[in-house]
């Protein structure tokens, strides 16, 4: 079971469903509104971290950074469109 997390954003459904369809089975998302979003884990059958720019603070996004490097885990950053996920291709293929 391929799982990737966003991070970032309120409306994921479009992107939800374009990563469905690229294989990741389970689409975590974390708005990153709340002060708990800080304390966010990764969970364990993440292969992916995305992460949209536009709609974190510093800290989370430095959290989830450290997480993914612990856990091994690829991280993309990008601004939160379809078109800036597709432009990573590789990176979620």
């Amino acid at each position: 079971m391929a799982g990737v997390l966003v991070v970032g954003g309120d409306r994921v459904a479009e992107i939800e469903s374009l990563l469905q369809n690229k294989g990741f089975e389970n689409v975590y998302h974390v708005s990153g509104r709340k002060k708990s979003d800080v304390k966010a884990t990764i969970p364990s059958d993440t292969e992916l971290v995305l992460v949209f720019i536009n709609f974190v603070s510093h800290s989370l996004s430095k959290n989830i950074k450290k997480l993914a490097k612990q856990k091994h885990v690829p991280i993309v950053f990008c601004r939160r469109s379809c078109d800036a996920v597709a432009m990573y291709e590789p990176a979620i293929s």
